[in-house]
Parts: C-alpha cells; sequence; structure tokens
C-alpha cells in the first residue's frame, strides 16, 4: 500500500499543471507583474491562473495563456511579416501593421473587426496546404466565430481555428489575402512522411532505366520495329510522368509550388500515365494479333509468301500512327474532359468533380479519383487480362502444332527448349500487361493504408528496372549495343560476328522452322 501511494505521489509531481499547452503559449517573462497576481505584457491582460512559469537551464521564464478567456487565430508568419515571394519578409506595410483580414459572416462582409475579436499567435507548426485567393475559383472567408470558409470551384470546406492559419501574400499579383490549411491529421496507421519520400526516391531511380530502355531502342536500327516503337512509346510516358509524381511526393503535407503549377503537374501526371497504360494496352493488342493465327496449317500458308523489308517497314510506320492516334489521342480527350470537369463554373454540385489543389496537387479524394483515373485504368486492365490470357492460348497452340513437324528422336530436347522459352515468353507478358496495375486497383477498391500495400507499390516504383532487364538486358540486345558502340567508334567487328543468328546444321529448328511474323516476333520476345 505505502508503494502504491509512493508511486502515485511520484506521478503526480511529474503532471503538467500548466493551463495551456506549449504551442499556445506566449513567452511574457518580459511583462508587469501585479499584487493581484495578473501580468499585463503588450497590453494584454493574463489574470492568475491563466499564466505559469518554466525553469529552463536555471533560468524562471513566465508563459501566458492568451487562448483563456480569448478567441485565438494563427498568422503564418510572424509578427510584422508577411509572404513575399512564399517566404516570410519583415515589412512596413500597413496590411500587417497590424494584421487585421477582413470578417465575414457567411460571404458576407461583417461590421466586426479581426484586430479587436482575435488575438492572433505566430508560425503553426502544422503541414498545410496554400489556398490563394487570387486564383480563380478559389475564395477564403473568415467567420465571426473564427472559423474559416474556403470554397475551391464550388466545394466549401470549413476550418476550425486551429487547423489554419492567415496571413498577406505578395508576389507578381497585388497584395492579397491567403490561408495555409493544416492537411487533415492522420492516425497512426496512416501513411507517413518517411513512406512519401521512399516513394519519390523510388520514382527517381527508376527513371535512368526507363531512360536507357528508350535510348537503346531509339539508337539501334534493328531494335525499331513495331514493336520496339511501341515499347519506346509506353517508357516515354512512365519518363514524363515518374519525375513528375516524385516531386507531388516530396511535397507532400509543404506548400510546394503555387497553383498554376499544382494545375499543370496535376495534368501532366494524369495524361503521362494515362498514355502508358493505353500503350500498354496497344502493346497487348499487337501481340494478341501477332498470335491470333490459330492452326500450323494457317501459320504455314503465311510463312509461304516473302514480304519485303520496305513494304514491312512502311506497313510497320502505318500501323504505328493508328497505334499513336490512339494511345495519345484517348488520354488527350480524358485529361480535356478531366480539365473541362476542373475549371467549368456551370457545373452543378452534385456533380464529382477532379477537385486538385483543394488539398493537393492531385485528386481531392478517392471518389473522384475513381471516376477520372481508375476507371480508364480498370478498363484497360481487365482488356489486357484478356488479351493475356487468349495470347497465351494461343502460344500454347502454335507451340503444340510445330512440334509434330520435328522428328521424334529430338521430341525431349525440344520440349524442354519449347518449355523454357515459352516459360520466358509468358513472364515477359505477364509482366508487361500489367500484373502490377491489376493488384493496385485491387489496392485501391479494398482501402487502407498504403503500408499495408508497400510491395504492390514498390514492384510499380520498380517497374523501370524490370522493363530494362526485360528488354535490354538480355544477349541479343547487348551484342547490338556493343555492335552500335564499336561502329560509333569506328572499330572493326569480331569475326564471325556479321550475322546475329547462324546455324551448323540444315535441319529445321525452333526459330528458324516457322519464318513467318509470328515465328520472328515469338523469337524476338525471348
Amino acid at each position: 500500500m505505502e508503494m502504491v501511494v509512493l508511486l502515485c505521489m511520484i506521478l503526480l509531481s511529474y503532471v503538467h499543471a500548466n493551463p495551456c499547452t506549449k504551442q499556445e503559449s506566449v513567452n511574457i517573462t518580459e511583462g508587469v507583474l501585479y499584487e493581484n497576481k495578473s501580468i499585463i505584457h503588450d497590453g494584454v491582460e493574463y489574470v492568475s491562473g491563466s499564466w505559469y512559469e518554466e525553469n529552463n537551464n536555471g533560468v524562471m521564464n513566465l508563459f501566458g495563456c492568451p487562448c483563456i478567456g480569448r478567441l485565438c487565430l494563427w498568422k503564418c508568419c510572424g509578427k510584422g511579416q508577411m509572404y513575399v515571394n512564399r517566404s516570410c519578409t519583415d515589412v512596413d506595410r500597413d496590411v500587417v501593421h497590424p494584421f487585421n483580414p477582413p470578417v465575414f459572416k457567411g460571404r458576407d462582409p461583417s461590421n466586426r473587426t479581426a484586430v479587436k475579436n482575435f488575438f492572433f499567435m505566430y508560425l503553426p507548426s502544422c503541414p498545410k496546404y496554400l489556398v490563394d485567393s487570387n486564383n480563380a475559383g478559389e475564395e477564403i472567408f473568415l467567420q465571426e466565430n473564427g472559423t474559416l470558409l474556403e470554397i475551391a470551384f464550388k466545394l466549401p470546406q470549413w476550418h476550425v481555428p486551429s487547423r489554419y492559419c492567415l496571413d498577406m501574400f505578395e508576389d507578381s499579383a497585388p497584395v492579397r489575402l491567403m490561408a495555409g490549411v493544416c492537411y487533415p491529421e492522420e492516425d497512426d496507421s496512416s501513411d507517413s512522411r518517411l513512406l512519401f519520400i521512399a516513394y519519390g526516391v523510388g520514382l527517381v531511380l527508376s527513371v535512368p532505366f526507363l531512360l536507357a530502355t528508350f535510348l537503346v531502342y531509339a539508337f539501334i536500327p534493328d531494335l525499331r520495329n513495331l514493336h520496339g516503337m511501341c515499347l519506346m512509346a509506353y517508357c516515354g510516358g512512365l519518363i514524363v510522368a515518374y519525375p513528375f509524381l516524385a516531386y507531388l511526393k516530396f511535397h507532400t503535407g509543404k506548400i510546394g509550388v503555387e497553383m498554376t503549377g499544382c494545375y499543370t503537374i496535376a495534368f501532366i501526371v494524369y495524361f503521362a500515365f494515362q498514355t502508358s497504360f493505353f500503350w500498354l494496352n496497344v502493346m497487348c493488342y499487337d501481340i494478341w494479333r501477332t498470335f491470333r493465327i490459330g492452326s500450323l496449317s494457317s501459320t504455314l500458308h503465311a510463312a509461304s509468301g516473302y514480304r519485303g523489308g520496305s513494304t514491312n517497314k512502311r506497313r510497320d510506320q502505318r500501323r504505328f500512327l493508328a497505334y499513336g492516334a490512339y494511345a495519345w489521342g484517348v488520354p488527350a480527350v480524358l485529361t480535356a474532359i478531366t480539365i473541362g470537369m476542373e475549371f467549368s463554373k456551370e457545373i452543378p454540385d452534385n456533380i464529382i468533380t477532379p477537385g486538385f489543389g483543394s488539398q493537393r496537387c492531385w485528386f481531392d479524394d478517392w471518389l473522384s479519383e475513381l471516376v477520372y483515373f481508375f476507371t480508364p485504368v480498370f478498363v484497360l486492365v481487365v482488356c489486357n487480362a484478356t488479351l493475356f490470357t487468349v495470347t497465351a492460348y494461343r502460344i500454347r497452340s502454335i507451340r503444340q502444332e510445330t512440334a509434330i513437324l520435328k522428328g521424334s528422336e529430338s521430341s525431349r530436347s525440344d520440349k524442354i527448349k519449347m518449355d523454357k522459352q515459352r516459360y520466358g515468353l509468358y513472364l515477359k507478358l505477364f509482366v508487361v500487361m500489367g500484373v502490377n496495375w491489376t493488384v493496385e486497383v485491387i489496392s485501391f477498391a479494398v482501402g487502407g493504408s498504403n503500408w499495408y500495400w508497400i510491395v504492390v507499390d514498390l514492384c510499380n516504383i520498380a517497374l523501370g528496372v524490370y522493363i530494362f532487364f526485360i528488354f535490354v538486358w538480355k544477349k541479343k540486345v547487348r551484342n547490338l549495343i556493343r555492335k552500335k558502340f564499336r561502329s560509333i567508334r569506328g572499330m572493326p567487328m569480331p569475326e564471325g560476328s556479321g550475322k546475329w543468328v547462324t546455324r551448323s546444321s540444315s535441319a529445321p529448328t525452333e526459330d528458324t522452322r516457322v519464318t513467318d511474323e509470328t515465328a520472328i516476333r515469338l523469337k524476338d520476345m525471348n
């Protein structure tokens, strides 16, 4: 019993009896202490019970609680300061001496004055996003009860005094009132700042691999066939999207860019990702089209006619232009629709709008992201999965039918080779056709913290590395790179390297038996 009492006394000795938190305190050590235990500091009286003492390294300081008996608001910058080109700067202007923003009742001006009705604290510590009253579609109204009414493209939001700050703002435009609104408070299971930084770093590290893949296929003529050009276009979308998305990840919880830049980055990321999805869909379709021949007789019949190289090149160019009209055109239309829905002033309030820049430089909430971003992605994922399944079945059928032509004495070794090649081809198709994004859509539907889906997210971030090792880091491409490098340096090629594939036997093989486009594409993929 005595031990319990002793522990309680020890705990009580550590309990803070301060009347307010340190964040809501003002240093009033320089104030005047009166006999009634009141302290006058900077024209404000702190009665007994609204201030406290604190010993810091042997120095006794006094802290007052101005929010006891008063309504406190936050000023984003310090006393006598305002935002000048996005930095808090000391100024000698009437707009901050004293700081006296207009007060409203709803959207109507009030006869109350802020300087008489509110006590302004300085420099809030919460991460916040910028609401600039100079931007089209954005308005802020300080209410008589201290709440802030924010209207972003007809969407009203209310913020309590502890979740925003106000200040004057000046850049190339005239001085105006701005607000820094704290990001919504997150519980312990929510995503942390460290996770967003890790995502940003991963995206940046993935870009060189995507760029390397793009450049290899761009500068080596042997790789610039229809398949290679589609791969370049697919990588191009990710090369544009990843750096901008990384920027947004790095600036989560910060006022990182002005609203014009915020919109620009959001729409660039949106268009670039949509183009990558549509080019992935094109690649799936093109692979399906290549293997759509369902019988061995049809395959051999297609192989009997020789197609000239120049004719094939022109045909591939025409097909690539048709693919481009689809894979760039449709995302352009979707982006235009999204922009129109974002900035149109005639949309009823019950219609879901993107809400870019409302709380971040991306969609306002999960519902708007579902409608405008994940719906087309989900349609493409289903389409790609279907094409992948059909293509895999076609490849299996062609493999079985071509095996009939081979002698029974070599059937066992050929089967092993076929199984290896088929496994490699299936694996490449599986990765390229967006299995990661399929799971991404599922994770979006299920919800929860990003910590639950960190493996999936890391796989998506490392997609550039996967693509590089699938399409570049293989013997054929490495030899072509060496050949190109020797050609640029004027170095002679080693003997025996003039042709890409040489055969020591006249017997038909897996690579030489079927010479039509289907077999060529199958060999190239492996």
